[in-house]
């Protein structure tokens, strides 16, 4: 197991792919910091300066989840199964669980590297629109050990967030074996249900307790409820759907989620990819 995570991690660290979709999170990260402390304002100037900024920086994250980790985790999984006439002699052969777990495992490192690059950069974003509006770039009497514990219960949430998101493409590449389809059905899910939710809130009934039940319900507020205690009051950022579950029902929701599409891939792989 270990020298499949090792060749895996090798592939990470080699191939530009991921830092690709690195740089634009950032990119879009750093673009938000601006627009919300420059334009939208709407009382979250304190919350971008550090040290709220760490906190502003995940829940950004947690937002554009959807969106970045389902292309690394369905390309990943998907592009083995892409290689032409050989993809079944390459796909059946040993040891294939501990082949794709340890990749997961990989990728899922790789996710919670790319959120300590988020808090990096979202420090250095919200002291560059701090010195550029006029506003403190460091606020006194924030930091307290109740603080540090809400910055790592929200790096550990967005973490999570993004650990579904990438589970749920990783599932799909590998089972129908396509990174298209595997990036599709991450992305795609999430509009869909998006669309889908505002439908069977119109219809009522049963229809609005299926909707309650999307993933995106639970992960949509779950970072920012987590975040709020250590922001502003009354804030943009620190506002919360009131009628949104709770961290612990959301992750624990999104938790039987995963669990979920990682036995249906383990199914799939060892009926069909691993030889007897």
């Amino acid at each position: 197991m270990t020298a499949y995570m090792s060749f895996e991690w090798l592939k990470l660290s080699k191939r530009w792919m991921p830092r690709v979709i690195l740089l634009l999170l950032l990119t879009l990260l750093v673009l938000a910091f601006w627009g919300q402390g420059t334009h939208l304002r709407g009382g979250d100037e304190p919350n971008l300066a550090l040290p709220r900024a760490a906190l502003a920086a995940l829940i950004y994250g947690s937002f554009f989840a959807p969106f970045f980790w389902p292309v690394l985790g369905g390309s990943w999984a998907g592009s083995e199964y892409g290689w032409g006439t050989i993809r079944m002699v390459l796909s059946r052969r040993p040891y294939r669980i501990q082949h794709v777990f340890s990749a997961l495992g990989v990728l899922l490192a790789g996710v919670g590297i790319a959120l300590v690059a988020v808090v990096v950069v979202g420090g250095i974003a919200g002291t560059v629109v701090a010195l550029l509006t006029g506003n403190d770039v460091f606020l006194s009497g924030v930091v307290s050990a109740a603080f540090i514990g809400t910055v790592v219960k929200c790096f550990l949430t967005a973490w999570f967030v993004a650990a579904f998101y990438l589970v749920l493409a990783y599932a799909a590449a590998t089972i129908f074996r396509s990174a298209a389809v595997g990036i599709g059905v991450g992305i795609g899910s999430t509009l869909a249900e998006f669309v889908l939710r505002g439908i069977f809130d119109r219809l009522g009934g049963h229809w609005n307790d299926v909707a309650s039940h999307f993933p995106v319900v639970y992960s949509n507020d779950v970072a920012t409820r987590v975040a709020s205690s250590g922001l502003i009051a009354g804030s943009n950022l620190a506002s919360v759907d009131s009628s949104a579950p709770s961290a612990g029902i959301s992750i624990l929701a999104l938790g039987i989620y995963m669990a979920i599409f990682l036995a249906i891939t383990m199914a799939a792989v060892r009926s069909r990819d691993v030889t007897a």
